[in-house]
C-alpha cells in the first residue's frame, strides 16, 4: 500500500498541477492548448495505472522508486499542463532572441538527452546495472535511438509527439523483456515475434505480474525523455519564421537517419563485424553485456539459416552417401542389427513416445543441498534397451524446438539462437519420424493436452504425416492438476487407442502436466514435497519437484500397466528441458570447472528407451549412451530393428565422432565438450574428427532442411492465438 498511497497524492499534486494551469490561462485570457492536455494526461494515465496496479499488490513496495517516479511524473505533468510557461522560459534561453540564442543546437542536445534516457527506459527495468554494458554496445544502443526518434522528429517537422510514443514503445518492451526474463531466465529473441501469442501464454498462467522497483525507475526515465522531446518540439521555429526550404531540409534529414538506421542494421553484419553475439549458452548475460536492441539486432540477423561454406545440393548427398555407407559396412552389418531387422520384419510393435514437459532430474544439483534424489522410478529402471543424459537446445522453455529435433534428426546448433522452426520455417518436405513409421504401415498419433494451435502444430503434424492430432478438446474430461492435464490422462489415452486398434501404432505423446510457472500453490498438500535447501525454503523448487514426483509415478504406472499387454511395446521416454531456476544453483555451486561443463548441466535431460518384450540383439540391461535430441529417433530406429533412412544412418555412423550436440555445445569421442562458436584448431586426433563431423552434419542438416535455400519459410500460420491454459479459449489469458 506504500506504493499506492505515494502514488495517489501524486495524482492529486498532479490534478493540483492542471488547476493551476488552468487559472494561469484563464487570468491571461487564453485556453489552455490542446497539445498541452494532451501532454499532461498521458503522465497522469501513468500515475494512475501504477495507483491501480500497486493496489492491487503487484508493485514492489519500494519507498525510493515511487518517490522518484511520482516526483517524476507529476513534474512532467506539469510541464505538459503548463506548456505555455514552459514555452515563455525556454524561448527566453536559448530562442532566437533569447540570452543563448541557439534553438536548433539547443533542440540537437535535448534530443541527444532524450534518446539516452528512452535507452535507460528500455533496459533498466531487465538490467538493472548498465555500468555492465559494454561501453561501445551502449553508445551503439543510444545512437540507434537517438537516429530513430531525431528521425520522426523531423519528418513531423520538429514535433516531439511521434517521437515522446517511441520512449514509450521502448520503455513498453523493456517492461516486456523484464516478465520474460523473470519467468524464463532468458531474453526475448526474434524468434518469438513468429510465435507472440505463444509466448504470452506461457506468461500468462501461474504468474505474477509484479513491477519492480527498476521497472519504476525504468518508467520515470521513459517519462523525463518524453518531456524533454516535449520542450525540443517549443523551440521549432514559430509559423512566421518557417519556409518551404526549412520543411524539405527537415523532412529530407529525418529520412536520411531513419533509412541510415535501416541500412545499418540490415547491411552491417552484427556477429561477424561488430562482434556482438547472442551466446546460446548464456543468452542473458549477452543481453545485459551488448544491450536489448544491439542483441536483438544479431539474433534478427541470423533468423536466417547459415548456408554452410561451398554448400551443394550435389555435395551434401555425397556427404549423406558418404556416412550411410560407413554405418551399413559398419554397426548396420553386425550380428545384433541383422537379429533385430528379422524380429521387426516379423512383428511390428508399437511405438509411444513421450516427451514429457520440463521432467528433469535435478539431484546433478548437488542434491539441491536437501538430500533430494530424483525421480526414484525412473532412475531405477534397469531393463530399459538404452538409457542416459539427453542434451537438448532449450532451457526454461522452447518445447518445440526439442520435439522439432527428436522428430526429425535435425539440431538446433545449425540453426542459431532464438528460432523455432516450427513457426517460421516450411517443414513440408523435412524427413521426419512420423512420416517413417507411416510408411512402414503405422497409424500415427500425436497429442497434446492444450490447444492444437500452440507452436502451429496444427499444421505442423498434418505436414509432417501424422494421421491423428489429439489436442485439449480430446481431454475435456480428463484429470487435472493445477489445472493442468495430468501425464496419467495422457497415458490413460494411449491405453485406449492400444484397445481399439490391432494395428501397430506411433504415438507421440507430449504431456502437459509439469508446465511452468511453478508459484500456482495449487498443489494439493498430499502431493506436496518440502524441501529444505540450505535451511531455506522455495516454492517455486518444491512446486516442481511435486510435479517431478507425480510423473514419476505415472510412469511407473503406465510401464506396469505396459507390462501386462499381449502385444509388442516400445516406449520412449525423455524431458523437453530443465525449469527456469537451476542456473541459480549452477552458478553458485559449481565455481571450479570449464565453462562448457558448466553451462551444459543446464542443457540437459534424461532419456529412457524401453520395451515388453525381448528385443533380439539388445541384452536389456539399461547401457548407459549418453547422446543428443537430434540423435534419439536415429538410435530408436536402429535399436528396435526398424529400416533407417540414409539420413538416420550418417547420423548414428556421425556420432562416432560427436557424440551429442545442442545448441550451447558439442562433445567429441573422449567426452570434452566444447561451447557452440569456440575454435578447435590444431587439436588431437579426436578434436580434428569432431570439427570434421559438425561440419558435415551442418552440410547434410542444411539439405535435410532447405535443400536449394529456396522456398524456406512457412507458409502455413497457426489458425488462432496460442494459449498455455487448456481451460481457456486460444489467446483469452488475462493477468491472473
Amino acid at each position: 500500500m506504500l506504493v499506492t498511497v505515494i502514488t495517489c497524492v501524486g495524482l492529486v499534486l498532479t490534478a493540483l498541477s492542471a488547476v493551476s494551469a488552468l487559472r494561469f490561462a484563464r487570468t491571461g485570457g487564453t485556453r489552455i492548448p490542446a497539445n498541452a492536455i494532451a501532454w499532461g494526461v498521458v503522465f497522469a494515465l501513468l500515475q494512475a495505472f501504477i495507483a491501480i496496479w500497486s493496489g492491487i499488490g503487484l508493485v514492489e513496495s519500494d519507498l525510493l522508486s515511487a518517490l522518484v517516479l511520482n516526483v517524476v511524473l507529476t513534474g512532467c505533468a506539469w510541464a505538459g499542463f503548463n506548456r505555455a510557461r514552459v514555452s515563455e522560459r525556454a524561448l527566453a534561453l536559448v530562442g532566437p532572441e533569447g540570452r543563448l540564442p541557439h534553438p536548433l543546437v539547443a533542440s540537437v542536445l535535448l534530443l541527444l538527452v532524450a534518446g539516452f534516457f528512452a535507452v535507460l527506459g528500455l533496459e533498466v527495468p531487465s538490467n538493472h546495472d548498465i555500468t555492465w554494458m559494454y561501453p561501445l554496445c551502449l553508445m551503439l544502443e543510444w545512437a540507434l535511438v537517438t537516429a530513430v526518434m531525431a528521425g520522426a522528429f523531423l519528418i513531423f517537422q520538429r514535433r516531439g509527439g511521434i517521437s515522446a510514443g517511441i520512449a514509450l514503445v521502448l520503455h513498453v518492451i523493456g517492461i516486456a523483456e523484464y516478465f520474460v526474463v523473470l519467468f524464463k531466465s532468458m531474453p526475448i529473441t526474434p524468434g518469438d515475434l513468429t510465435a507472440l501469442s505463444t509466448a504470452a501464454a506461457v506468461a500468462g498462467t501461474g504468474y505474477s505480474y509484479t513491477l519492480s522497483a527498476f521497472c519504476l525507475y525504468g518508467m520515470a526515465c521513459a517519462a523525463v525523455s518524453m518531456t524533454l522531446l516535449q520542450v525540443a518540439g517549443i523551440l521549432r521555429p514559430e509559423r512566421s519564421r518557417r519556409t518551404r526550404r526549412g520543411l524539405v531540409v527537415n523532412l529530407a534529414v529525418g529520412l536520411a537517419l531513419i533509412a541510415g538506421v535501416a541500412a545499418h542494421v540490415t547491411l552491417i553484419d552484427y556477429y561477424h563485424t561488430l562482434n556482438i553475439q547472442v551466446y546460446t549458452w548464456r543468452p542473458l548475460e549477452s543481453y545485459y553485456r551488448q544491450g536489448f536492441l544491439p542483441s536483438f539486432i544479431s539474433g534478427a540477423q541470423t533468423i536466417r539459416p547459415p548456408r554452410p561454406d561451398d554448400y551443394t545440393v550435389e555435395g551434401a548427398e555425397d556427404t549423406i552417401e558418404e556416412y550411410a555407407t560407413a554405418y551399413d559396412e559398419g554397426a548396420g552389418s553386425s550380428e545384433s542389427r541383422a537379429a533385430a531387422e528379422s524380429q521387426f520384419s516379423e512383428e511390428q510393435p508399437t511405438v509411444i513416445t513421450i516427451m514429457n514437459e520440463t521432467f528433469s532430474d535435478l539431484s546433478i544439483y548437488q542434491q539441491l543441498h536437501a538430500g533430494y534424489t530424483g525421480p526414484e522410478y525412473f532412475k531405477g529402471m534397469s531393463d530399459c534397451l538404452s538409457r542416459g543424459k539427453l542434451y537438448v537446445s532449450a532451457y526454461g522453455g522452447g518445447t518445440a524446438n526439442t520435439e522439432y529435433e527428436f522428430l526429425t534428426g535435425n539440431s538446433m546448433a545449425n540453426l542459431g539462437s532464438g528460432v523455432y522452426p516450427y513457426t517460421i520455417y516450411n517443414l513440408q518436405d523435412t524427413e521426419n519420424l512420423a512420416a517413417q513409421f507411416k510408411d512402414l504401415g503405422y497409424d500415427t498419433v500425436a497429442m497434446h493436452p492444450n490447444h492444437a494451435t500452440n507452436w502451429n502444430r496444427e499444421n505442423v503434424y498434418e505436414d509432417f504425416g501424422f494421421d491423428r492430432f489429439l489436442s485439449i478438446e480430446d481431454f475435456q474430461d480428463a484429470e487435472t492438476l493445477r489445472g493442468m492435464v495430468t501425464d496419467q490422462a495422457t497415458y490413460d489415452k494411449i491405453l485406449e487407442l492400444l484397445d481399439t486398434n490391432s494395428n501397430p501404432q506411433f504415438i507421440f505423446d507430449v504431456t502437459m502436466q509439469n508446465h511452468s510457472g511453478y508459484n500456482t500453490g495449487l498443489m494439493p498438500y498430499d502431493k506436496q514435497l518440502n524441501l529444505s535447501i540450505d535451511g531455506t525454503t522455495n516454492s517455486e523448487v518444491n512446486e516442481y519437484v511435486s510435479l517431478i514426483q507425480e510423473s514419476d509415478h505415472a510412469l511407473e504406472n503406465f510401464i506396469g500397466q505396459l507390462s501386462r499387454l499381449d502385444r509388442k511395446v516400445i516406449v520412449v521416454f525423455f524431458g523437453d528441458h530443465q525449469p527456469f531456476f537451476p542456473s541459480t544453483f549452477n552458478d553458485l555451486w559449481f565455481t571450479d570447472e570449464d565453462e562448457a561443463t558448466h553451462q551444459e548441466r543446464l542443457w540437459q535431460t534424461d532419456y529412457v528407451i524401453w520395451a515388453n518384450y525381448d528385443v533380439a540383439g539388445n541384452d536389456q540391461t539399461s547401457e548407459v549412451d549418453d547422446l543428443s535430441t537430434n540423435f534419439l529417433g536415429a538410435k530408436l530406429m536402429e535399436l528396435i530393428g526398424a529400416p533407417m533412412s540414409d539420413y538416420q544412418k550418417a547420423l548414428t555412423s556421425l556420432r562416432d565422432a560427436m557424440p551429442a550436440i545442442n545448441s550451447a555445445g558439442y562433445c567429441d569421442a573422449q567426452g570434452r565438450w566444447y561451447l557452440t562458436g569456440s575454435s578447435v584448431e590444431g587439436g588431437d586426433a579426436a578434436q580434428q574428427a569432431m570439427e570434421q563431423a559438425h561440419g558435415d552434419y551442418a552440410v547434410m542438416e542444411y539439405y535435410q532442411m532447405f535443400y536449394d535455400g529456396r522456398d524456406i519459410y512457412t507458409k502455413r500460420y497457426q489458425s488462432a492465438a496460442n494459449e498455455t491454459d487448456p481451460n481457456l479459449a486460444p489467446g483469452t489469458t488475462k493477468i491472473k
